[in-house]
């Protein structure tokens, strides 16, 4: 077995003229004389000062050496993430396409794979005209290859997937392990050991099958997972013909229940309050590449805040989901369906569209195989501010539920609903975010100029916000405020509490989650967000600047007043 990192340097070129060059094809040797050298993981926009606006169509070029290779090789090729379609070559062969930015995915390369020099390309597009998900750009458009590239060679086959689901019986716990490989000319065998964080062996067992192996387990003793003790136990695979070990995988995992009991959430059979916090990464220096170092600066600071869960507005990158298995951070994952929002009253939209439902099973698909083993991971979101009221949405919403149900049962399902347009998903999900920003846009024209009726008004009329909390929670399910809040400005201090100031949105914040105490349904509060970000929806006005300010710290993570206004809640509870 060899596993290749192919991070690092690659050649790269901006295709001006797409449409011209439709035939255009760079994947076959040609000169790379006038290429540039970036690194992968990379965002084209971070690269060079010229490529900052630049949205379209790159290549990118790589040339590695394979070695020798073992005789009926299985070669795969990894993507973290790459924004947002691309076409991917080997040696001149096409092997592939990908669509959606921010999800996983691999690709069988073993027939195009050579002993020796090798040489990798991808034709990436980024063009949000070419978009179906998410279906607005709500967060800016980084380009690239902007996750981890690995080829993985072995002999016969290869695991593709490692699934444990435990949970707590008794003193220990009880599940089942499942190992899903690539086909196999034969039966082979599958070894597993479970070990406790001091190495000590639980359990261990083997199977032999072809593609597929579910070993069930019972572990005497074993302590659950959570926020407060996230332990973790390993899993050590080997796949073997006969005594020959081909392939190997590692996971870590905890050991926890979920579920909803009325209007309650449970974790580990006990109520679960979360401390939320919305968390769209972006930074100056990385753009949209998570940095190891700026997360874990990032978690630090969200920890001393108070905060016990992240909403990710799409999924993260494996190394982010283990520190926050190791770290106890809960996570809402979901991927960007986001803003589906045709009018009501049209038949056949986007809802109908087979491809685009079709894309959206796939996105969750990888979503929950990428991260069904982190513990982390409570609560799966099927969607965002979409028009849940739309006569085809719920044939669309229905299939995303019931695909990932069908993919892990261990987990709950969740909607961002738009001012609590819940819709059709109010019978489908577990868990009910609402979305809101009374106290910001009602009191803001779209130019972000202040109303004159507002303006000068507080505290502001946040009677909408009671509303509607009291008429979710007759729905009996629990609430998630899943974004609040309101934009200021770095640094503008204001003792009458004036719009864009961070007294105003320390404020604002502050009588939000003390609104949404009175209501016992409501078992969790996530203002957006935590840093100030890239964000081109926004109009260039006397505030924003291309800026979305509505994080509690600024884009360089300097604290603003609200990040003291979360503290003192959070850590009061």
């Amino acid at each position: 077995m060899s596993k290749i990192s192919l991070n690092g340097r690659w050649r790269f070129i901006v295709d001006q003229d797409p449409e011209y060059h439709r035939g255009l094809d760079y994947s076959r040797p040609t000169s790379l004389l006038h290429w540039e050298t970036v690194p992968v993981p990379g965002c084209w926009n971070r690269y060079n000062e010229r490529y900052d606006l630049f949205e379209g169509v790159a290549w990118f070029v790589r040339e590695f050496d394979a070695g020798e290779l073992p005789t009926e090789h299985v070669a795969r090729l990894h993507f973290g993430g790459v924004n947002y379609l691309c076409d991917v070559f080997l040696n001149g062969q096409k092997i592939g396409s990908h669509e959606g930015g921010y999800t996983a995915f691999d690709l069988d390369v073993s027939k195009a794979l050579k002993p020796g020099p090798n040489r990798l390309a991808l034709r990436v597009d980024n063009r949000h005209l070419k978009m179906r998900l998410p279906a607005v750009i709500g967060w800016y458009n980084y380009g690239g290859i902007h996750r981890d590239v690995t080829l993985t060679v072995t002999r016969l086959a290869q695991i593709v997937q490692a699934r444990v689901d435990a949970a707590p019986s008794g003193a220990g716990a009880t599940g089942s392990l499942t190992v899903r490989t690539t086909s196999a000319p034969r039966a082979l065998i599958v070894k597993a050991q479970f070990m406790d964080p001091d190495g000590i062996c639980l359990w261990q067992g083997e199977s032999r099958a072809q593609n597929i192996w579910t070993l069930p387990f019972d572990l005497k003793e074993a302590q659950p997972w959570s926020p407060e003790t996230p332990r973790l136990y390993r899993c050590a695979l080997e796949l073997r013909d006969g005594d020959e070990v081909i392939d190997q995988h590692e996971i870590y995992f905890g050991i926890r229940t979920l579920a909803v009991d009325g209007a309650r959430m449970l974790l580990n059979r006990q109520p679960l309050f979360l401390r939320g916090m919305c968390y769209l990464y972006d930074h100056p220096a990385s753009g949209v590449v998570f940095d190891p170092g700026t997360v874990a600066r990032d978690l630090d600071d969200l920890q001393a805040m108070g905060v016990n869960c992240l909403r990710s507005h799409f999924p993260a990158p494996d190394f982010f989901l283990d520190e926050c298995d190791r770290r106890g951070m809960m996570l809402w994952l979901e991927v960007p369906i986001y803003c589906v929002a045709p009018d009501s009253s049209a038949g056949g939209s986007v809802f109908a569209e087979g491809s685009v439902q079709s894309l959206a099973l796939g996105m969750l698909r990888e979503m929950v195989e990428q991260a069904a083993n982190h513990s982390s991971v409570i609560i799966w979101s099927v969607g965002n501010e979409c028009n849940a009221d739309h006569p085809e949405a719920v044939k669309f919403f229905k299939a995303c539920v019931e695909q990932v149900r069908a993919l892990d049962k261990t987990r709950l399902i969740g909607y961002a609903s738009l001012y609590g347009g819940i819709g059709c998903l109010a019978d489908l999900v577990d868990v009910i975010g609402i979305n809101e920003y009374w106290g910001w846009y009602d009191r803001i024209a779209q130019d972000g100029i202040a109303k004159a009726d507002q303006a000068a008004t507080w505290p502001c009329d946040l009677s909408k916000l009671d509303t509607c909390l009291r008429d979710k929670s007759a729905l009996g399910k629990p609430l998630l405020l899943t974004e609040f809040g309101a934009d200021a400005e770095p640094g503008f201090r204001s003792a009458g509490l004036e719009l864009w100031s961070e007294d105003y949105q320390a404020s604002l914040l502050q009588e939000h989650m003390h609104i949404a105490a009175r209501y016992p349904a409501v078992c969790g509060t996530f203002p957006f967000c935590y840093a100030d970000y890239r964000d081109p929806s926004k109009p260039i006005n006397h505030h924003w600047r291309g800026i979305n300010l509505k994080g509690v710290v600024d884009y360089q993570r300097n604290h603003k007043l609200a990040w003291q206004a979360v503290q003192k809640k959070y850590k009061t509870k």
